[in-house]
């Protein structure tokens, strides 16, 4: 959304909207001013008399209190009052004193203080002139001189009544209060909600206020959103902006991304047009030709995008690009194009040719985040990962050269997912690492948005497939409290129910699995059927598993990926299959294969070697499964999960000893290779997967049997027979290589 300045005389043309509203002189902006008029004559006595105790930590107090009061809107004289003597902005007794006696003055003398006020100013703004050039409060008291200016005197009778009433009423609201505490309370929880507010009047806010809250929620949204208002306090807030100004169209946009935030469809597609509809009728009154509708249809497909309506998003992008067109727009093409290439892979191909397309540098963002966006679509098209890395570093040159922070989180975050798609998971995780210990700060902020996020959550799977799902559960638990609300949620959400579906199949429990493989799939519907699949192979309901691989597989739409994670699935099926070939086995992983090796998925590659060696060794092909489970051995053990390498390290020692045929050569070599099976046994008793410890005490047992070898055959056994009688398995779901 354009960017523009609200022009001052925006509600000329409405009968009930004055062009002055903004700067109406309040009781509580006078009582600001009796506060900073009081301050300075104290300040001035403690300097030429020492004896008066007013120290650095006074002054410092007041002026973070006086900061406060002139950004936050109005509030009732009892939450100033609670205010001026909290211990956190508490002011000097002395000063306190004043200012008391100066209201209290106020409605004793009656007018003529006011009529004092406008005088008094001006002598404050000339002898502090070196101070308050340009400082908030030289343009405080300018505001308020200027408005006292134009003020008449049926005005200046109204604001002495108001200021009076104003005064009255808090005191009497302090004199019943029924203790300090209570009073104190009532400020915090007042403070909290970032702004202080009596429900029973109207809450002014002026042009300043209204703009420095919006740019201040609107910044903390984007780069650090727990620090925002929740939305249901921001939402309140906006209300009361809207309500003093129904023209500020910035408010409504901040009540669009609240309402985002909130998944609350149908109020954000109302804040959408009203901001819009707003801005056009401030560009009404400077020119009759507005230029800014290819924005308004730009943010309706980012909402519909959000919500998952591809349909009505690409229809708007179609739109907005058409517009823009017109309009020679060339930011708002960039940014149609980059959100072209998120929503519909199919068409965007790999392209360099607007990288060096930098006439205006408000194009920068623009293209940089292009650059990310094409990275991404054309990752999953085949493009060698070298030339997709180094244009990604063209957009690394332009985020660091402007200190875009949140596209150098992304590009850092989308890196580590090319690394993991790749099946360099431990250079995925260390350029995880690498970004949640970069200092990403601007103007003193730190950076809390969409990649910080993403790199939690690859962490939080990485250590869970590693079988530390307590520390996974640490990290899921921080990123939870980072990124409380949609849409960042989403990623933690899906990385939730992705690690307690895997670990409740590791450990057998079907009700916890099933039910969080269906949480996930109105979260990312191909990996919940890709757990689905998984759940019903591991129960052996093969009917189940056939039907939602087919469903998995016949979409057109998968990733290469998850086709392949699909395919190696139904091979798996077709292995426990009876009816089932081997030969049609092996066409299954030649197909995954041919899909891996288009797109370089070199850790599928290695667990399809090892499926092949699986199918060699059950076809009595041992010299052949061994030289297939050799080539992803390496590859599994560098970048797997806990999981992968104990089948990996069990299935490779099956083949070692299948080679050897004398019983004297196997004794030999079984001795070497029992390290290799007491880590395979490590790992599993990790994840609980004690179906599979059972496999390999049986292997051994069985082995010793062959040997006739019965102390060691015996051993084992027992220990088979302690963890059946801990965790009882019916015989069907042994000897499965899944």
């Amino acid at each position: 959304m354009s960017a523009k300045k609200e022009p001052e005389t925006i509600g000329f043309w409405l009968p009930n909207q004055s062009a002055t509203k903004m700067d109406v002189l309040t009781p509580h902006k006078l009582a600001v001013v009796f506060l900073i008029q009081e301050y300075l004559s104290l300040k001035k006595a403690a300097d030429e008399n020492p004896q008066i105790q007013f120290t650095v930590r006074d002054r410092r107090k007041f002026c973070m209190l006086l900061l406060k009061l002139i950004q936050y809107p109005d509030m009732a004289f009892k939450d100033l009052y609670g205010l001026l003597t909290s211990p956190v902005y508490g002011i000097h007794q002395t000063h306190m004193d004043e200012f008391e006696r100066l209201m209290k003055m106020l409605k004793t003398v009656g007018i003529e203080v006011l009529f004092d006020l406008y005088s008094i100013i001006d002598k404050l703004i000339t002898e502090n002139a070196s101070s308050y050039q340009i400082g908030i409060v030289g343009l405080y008291f300018r505001r308020v001189y200027v408005t006292l200016d134009k003020m008449n005197f049926p005005e200046f009778m109204a604001l002495y009544r108001n200021s009076v009433a104003y005064y009255e009423k808090g005191m009497r609201t302090v004199l019943i209060s029924s203790s300090a505490s209570s009073n104190n309370e009532s400020l915090m929880s007042l403070e909290a909600q970032g702004a202080y507010k009596d429900k029973s009047s109207t809450c002014k806010w002026s042009t300043k206020q209204s703009e420095l809250f919006v740019a201040q929620q609107s910044a903390l949204l984007q780069n650090n959103e727990v620090d925002a208002l929740n939305p249901k306090d921001m939402q309140t807030r906006l209300n009361e902006i809207v309500h003093d100004h129904p023209l500020y169209s910035q408010a409504y946009f901040l009540s669009y991304l609240n309402s985002v935030r909130s998944r609350d469809f149908f109020n954000a597609v109302d804040a959408l047009h009203r901001s819009f509809d707003r801005s056009t009728l401030n560009a009404m009154s400077l020119t009759q030709d507005n230029k800014d509708y290819q924005y308004s249809a730009l943010n309706l497909a980012i909402l519909h995008a959000l919500f998952n309506h591809n349909g009505e998003a690409l229809a708007s992008i179609k739109e907005c690009i058409m517009l823009a067109q017109e309009n020679s727009d060339k930011i708002c093409l960039q940014l149609a194009h980059s959100w072209l290439c998120i929503l519909d892979a199919s068409k965007p191909q790999f392209t360099e040719k607007n990288i060096a397309n930098k006439e205006l540098i408000t194009l920068v963002h623009s293209i940089s985040l292009g650059i990310q966006a094409l990275v991404k679509s054309s990752a999953s098209t085949g493009y060698t990962p070298a030339k997709l890395f180094e244009v990604l570093l063209k957009s690394d040159i332009l985020n660091c050269q402007t200190s875009m922070i949140d596209l150098i989180a992304n590009a850092i975050s989308e890196r580590a997912a090319l690394w993991a798609m790749y099946g360099k998971n431990e250079v995925s995780s260390l350029c995880s690492q690498l970004l949640l210990n970069s200092d990403l700060k601007s103007l003193g902020k730190t950076y809390n948005g969409e990649g910080i996020c993403q790199a939690l959550c690859s962490l939080t799977i990485w250590l869970a497939i590693q079988g530390e799902f307590n520390l996974s559960l640490t990290v899921l638990k921080h990123t939870k409290e980072r990124f409380p609300r949609y849409p960042l949620s989403k990623s933690w959400m899906i990385a939730d129910h992705y690690i307690s579906s895997m670990q409740a199949i590791f450990r057998r429990e079907w009700t916890e699995a099933s039910s969080a493989c269906y949480q996930l799939y109105t979260l990312d519907k191909h990996l919940s059927l890709l757990q689905r699949a998984r759940l019903a192979l591991a129960r052996l309901n093969l009917k189940s598993a056939d039907q939602l691989l087919c469903q998995l597989l016949d979409d057109e739409t998968i990733e290469p990926l998850t086709r392949v994670k699909a395919l190696l699935l139904k091979a798996h099926l077709q292995t426990i299959s009876p009816e089932m070939t081997r030969m049609e086995v092996v066409n299954v992983l030649n197909e995954a294969l041919a899909i891996a090796s288009k797109n370089y998925l070199d850790y599928e590659k290695a667990l399809i070697e090892m499926h092949f060696s699986h199918i060699l060794l059950t076809m009595k092909l041992v010299h052949q499964a061994l030289k297939a489970v050799k080539n992803g051995l390496e590859n599994i053990l560098a970048n797997g999960g806990i999981y992968d390498k104990a089948r990996v390290l069990f299935l490779f020692v099956k083949c070692i000893l299948a080679v050897e045929q004398e019983p004297v050569n196997k004794l030999a070599k079984i001795g070497k290779c029992l390290p290799m099976l007491d880590q395979a046994l490590s790992y599993f008793q990790k994840l609980e997967c004690y179906v599979k410890v059972k496999d390999v005490y049986i292997f051994l047992a069985t082995f010793y049997h062959e040997l006739q070898m019965t102390e060691e055959r015996n051993k084992y056994a027992y220990k088979y027979r302690q963890i059946e009688e801990q965790y009882p398995t019916a015989k069907e779901y042994l000897h499965m290589f899944f």
